[in-house]
């Protein structure tokens, strides 16, 4: 499960899920196109990787992130839920797609 999604009690309640904080690296540059190429970097890496707007984040690694700031990268770290991209082999596409409203239907 994961940080949005929800469960149905019995009695018609929800239960929210609430993803723990932990430390991330936020990863932003200047130029959309270049923070694409960030991600395929990161990707290529097989790094997990969550995709937001405007920035990438990332598990710390000092290898990485010397890696991103010769790239242009400009990095901050951070206290959040961590929820990287699954991937084509985790079956987690379906699950990510229904968390609009908060919940999870199955």
């Amino acid at each position: 499960m994961a940080e949005g999604d929800g469960l149905q009690l019995e009695d018609g309640r929800w239960l929210r899920v609430q993803a723990a904080a932990e430390l991330v690296v936020e990863v932003r540059h200047k130029d959309p196109n270049q923070l694409a190429r960030l991600a395929w970097h990161l990707g290529n890496r097989h790094l997990p990787t969550e995709i937001r707007e405007q920035v990438l984040r990332i598990r710390p690694d000092r290898v990485i992130e010397d890696m991103l700031i010769d790239y242009g990268a400009d990095l901050q770290r951070a206290q959040g839920p961590f929820q990287p991209e699954g991937g084509a082999y985790t079956g987690h596409e379906h699950h990510r797609a229904h968390r609009e409203d908060g919940h999870h239907h199955e």
